[in-house]
């Protein structure tokens, strides 16, 4: 029992130490811009003044994470759900979300089966905030397309050149449109070609209708026309698919919260069940045949889940 205790403690401050490093580097993160513009403009780094300063430790953590090859794809996830977070400071609030569980557990159910049932379920759980984040911020920025091309076509009509009437969307958008054409926008200062800037806000925000606007802004770049005329067919195509969108998760609501229910309501119950008698419960964490319950409920909930999440998701 000793034992189970020390591993608690270990975990508990491996946890707090995650937390503080993360917290920290977030407050004093800067973003990928920033960073470049204060390489060309800090002159001690132009003549070398930081040439024979030794990276700290952090910096050396960093360097070494983001270079493998799981890196690419936490970045370019969470440039995508548009969280300030890098991929080391991603990886220690994942580290802090499983250790917290199993450190509580340890302490209060003095079992290691449990303990680690339910660190392998929350390690999950900042995948999951991720990718729900990218999903809505995704949908948000779907549905004002149509306001964005109207936006467009008013700055062409105005006079207004494609450059200037995409620059114009960061300053009179709204969020999350905003951010992502504002990006935009200091690549194009920073020399990125429009097309090049374009293509990364489509590998950013994943849409067939962001996709067909910027194939529009490519073959028109390539063969001339009325743009504004045919911005506004797309605009009006793109605003009956969103009111159709918006109809069918009205309709398909009921069946989205039955997921949410049935998925929470076995972990709450157990939950419960902890609470009032921890003994009774406990009994089926041992290594034996009664593992099998919790393990395979655990399996069938997350299934379910799934399952009815897939029925009431419907392509428009």
């Amino acid at each position: 029992m000793s034992m189970l205790v020390l591993a608690a403690a270990t975990m508990s401050a491996l946890t707090v130490l995650c937390i503080v490093v993360a917290i920290t580097a977030m407050i004093q993160q800067t973003s990928e811009v920033d960073d470049r513009l204060t390489a060309f403009a800090n002159s001690t780094a132009l003549f070398g003044g930081a040439v024979n300063q030794r990276p700290d430790v952090s910096a050396r953590v960093n360097s070494y994470l983001n270079e493998r090859s799981f890196s690419g794809g936490i970045a370019a996830t969470l440039a995508r759900a548009g969280v300030m977070l890098t991929v080391p400071e991603y990886l220690l609030i994942k580290v802090a979300a499983t250790l917290i569980p199993v450190a509580i557990m340890l302490l209060a159910a003095r079992h290691i089966v449990p303990a680690i049932m339910i660190g392998a379920v929350c390690s999950f759980l900042p995948d999951l905030w991720l990718k729900l984040r990218q999903r809505r911020r995704t949908t948000e920025f779907v549905l004002q397309l149509p306001e964005t091309l109207a936006l467009i076509v008013s700055g062409l009509r105005a006079g207004f050149s494609l450059q200037q009437a995409i620059v114009n969307i960061g300053k009179e958008a709204a969020e999350p449109t905003a951010s992502e054409f504002n990006r935009v926008s200091q690549e194009l200062q920073l020399g990125v070609p429009l097309m090049d800037s374009l293509d990364g806000l489509v590998r950013r925000i994943k849409s067939e209708d962001l996709d067909m606007i910027i194939s529009v802004f490519k073959i028109h770049s390539r063969v001339g026309g009325n743009l504004a005329s045919v911005l506004d067919t797309v605009g009006n195509t793109i605003r009956e698919r969103v009111r159709l969108r918006r109809e069918v998760h009205v309709i398909t609501s009921q069946q989205r919260y039955s997921a949410y229910v049935l998925g929470c309501l076995p972990v709450g119950l157990a939950l419960i069940l902890f609470t009032i008698n921890p003994t009774y419960m406990l009994e089926m964490f041992h290594w034996n045949i009664l593992l099998c319950i919790p393990v395979g409920a655990m399996i069938m909930t997350v299934l379910g889940f799934l399952a009815i999440r897939k029925i009431a998701d419907i392509k428009i």
